[in-house]
């Protein structure tokens, strides 16, 4: 045998199957396998598969089409031909099925083996001609790459996407920097080598969900879908920078080339494919201004805010060397004893040209780049630290409360960090609270709950942050090890002359005293606020009405005093 074809067979009829598979045995110079799928929904992924040549569907299922099946195959490109099958010649059915994507249209019942052998090798070789025609007109020949035409479908659909989805994406226009130059000394042999070699660097520099193409010449595209942080793009930027930049040794010589990339944000940009192409390459024009390799945004709004993020990025990594990161602790008051139960560790940073930050100004870096982990573990320890000369000094049963970040339950290290942690500084789990707000919780709930318990069984206890502010069900207040609620603080605002807010929190407070939890507020500012809260049932509260956030020395003095004058 020649060669051996796989069939994938879409129909109800076991009868059908084993007919096409009687009238396959009959072809000797080719084996042809048929696995046989008798349900409709499900097969669009068989489809896509590279598991088959050639796909054999029945159109009509229980007076539905498989119209949809073949517009979907034709929409996301299916490489595999589909020939489609019914039960007698209907020629509308005939141009419906052509124009949603079939390759051919077969008879039942009028199927013969030399029809359907000539049927099947035609659609699997036409197929393949379509493809390499459709390859010669949307690749570069030298790169083997994406060329304009292609690249634009693609930014097309991009803009698709993310008009769609209210999303973002990033397109970067690079042109090479002392090309000419190489083309004009070594020859366009070695120019191309080196075009080759820049198009596998700038491969190296994508995700698989990025699309890179060579626009003619020395100039190049890149897309770089769903980014919605500037500092991730530059970050790219700089990394292309960096790779073209490296030496090339081509035909025995060693030769150094440069880029300038223009980069347009979409929709801020542009909204249409014209427009981004225009903008990102009016950009790589003012990068070329400068004297060695560099990038520019189109907007000076968005180089400006990309400046000082990352400006803000390299300074929180000289924070973390140089001990430039602080916590203050607030108290928290148990209404009903009066007493200071509990303190929570806030981040602060003493920045050298900024003076003191609050964590607000700084935890979005932090979590875009990585470093939250690294502050994340510092803060653990250090609040672990202060809780115990707190507990010795002030002669109380005190708790810590911390603030932990999703991004912190994708660490591995997590829970073993965190029991290393208290087993060396010697703090009780039960002492220590971990905060989330309740809409992480909601993005993130699979992650979270599966390190939940197993923190929890080292004694570790959890509060939702922001209570009222996401859509945290009752079922997983009930399952999950979460002790506390803090309703957010904007309820608080208007609660003295605002009815339908005071309705909102006493039900609220009920609802989380039904089910068992601890309720806090927090940002507790006026007289007002702490009698209505505690007239309604709250159970804790913090906020500058009692104590502003203080460093640990100051803040234990201030719980002295407390429980001296309680």
């Amino acid at each position: 045998m020649d060669r051996i074809v796989k069939i994938l067979f879409i129909d109800r009829e076991e009868g059908e199957y084993l007919l096409l598979a009687d009238l396959l045995s009959k072809i000797h110079h080719t084996d042809y396998q048929l696995v046989w799928h008798d349900r409709l929904d499900g097969a669009l992924p068989a489809i896509f598969g590279d598991d088959y040549d050639l796909v054999l569907l029945d159109y009509y299922w229980d007076g539905d089409t498989a119209q949809d099946l073949l517009t979907a195959a034709k929409t996301q490109a299916c490489t595999t031909p589909i020939v489609v099958m019914t039960s007698e010649m209907e020629t509308e059915v005939d141009r419906e099925a052509i124009r949603a994507g079939a390759a051919d249209y077969l008879i039942k019942g009028h199927i013969d083996t030399q029809l359907l052998e000539r049927t099947l090798r035609y659609a699997i070789e036409r197929k393949r001609t379509e493809q390499h025609l459709s390859r010669l007109a949307h690749y570069d020949t030298l790169t083997d790459i994406p060329n304009r035409i292609l690249f634009r479908d693609r930014l097309e659909h991009a803009i698709r996407l993310a008009d769609r989805d209210q999303g973002q994406f990033a397109l970067m226009f690079i042109d090479l920097n002392g090309f000419k130059q190489v083309n004009d000394s070594f020859g366009h042999d070695t120019g191309d080598a080196m075009i080759r070699v820049c198009a596998d660097r700038l491969k190296e520099c994508m995700r698989r969900s990025d699309s890179v193409a060579r626009m003619g010449g020395d100039e190049f595209t890149l897309l770089l879908e769903n980014t919605d942080n500037g500092a991730n793009i530059a970050h790219v930027a700089e990394k292309i920078i960096e790779r073209i930049g490296a030496p090339y040794h081509i035909g025995g010589y060693e030769m150094r080339i440069g880029c300038s990339i223009g980069i347009a944000v979409y929709p801020d940009a542009g909204r249409d494919a014209d427009s981004l192409l225009k903008n990102a390459d009016m950009a790589m024009y003012q990068a070329k201004q400068q004297d060695d390799s560099s990038y520019r945004f189109f907007t000076e709004a968005m180089n400006k805010a990309v400046r000082l993020q990352l400006r803000m990025e390299s300074d929180l990594r000289a924070a973390l060397r140089l001990n430039q990161l602080s916590l203050e602790y607030q108290p928290r008051i148990d209404l009903n004893t009066g007493a200071i139960v509990a303190m929570e560790a806030l981040l602060r940073w003493q920045h050298p040209e900024r003076g003191l930050l609050d964590a607000k100004e700084f935890i979005n870096v932090a979590e875009d780049t990585g470093l939250i982990n690294d502050i994340g573990y510092w803060i653990v320890e250090r609040a672990c630290e202060d809780l115990r000369l707190l507990q010795s000094e002030c002669q109380l049963d005190l708790r810590m409360a911390v603030n932990l970040s999703v991004r912190q339950f994708r660490d591995e290290q997590l829970v073993h960090r965190l029991a290393g942690t208290l087993n060396q500084i010697d703090v009780p789990g039960c002492h220590l609270e971990f905060e989330l707000t309740e809409a992480s919780l909601m993005d993130n709930l699979d992650l979270v709950s599966l390190c939940m318990r197993p923190l929890s069984h080292l004694g570790l206890e959890f509060s939702l942050d922001q209570f009222g502010s996401g859509s945290c069900s009752f079922l997983h207040l009930q399952r999950l090890p979460i002790r506390a609620v803090k309703i957010d603080s904007r309820f608080l605002a208007a609660l003295s002359h605002n009815e339908e807010d005071q309705r909102l929190v006493r039900a609220m407070i009920n609802l989380a005293h039904n089910l068992g939890k601890v309720v806090i507020a927090e940002s507790v500012e006026t007289q007002a606020q702490r009698d209505w809260l505690q007239a309604a049932g709250c159970d804790q509260m913090q906020g500058y009405l009692f104590c502003a956030p203080q460093p640990v020395d100051k803040v234990c003095r201030t719980v002295k005093q407390w429980h001296s004058i309680a």
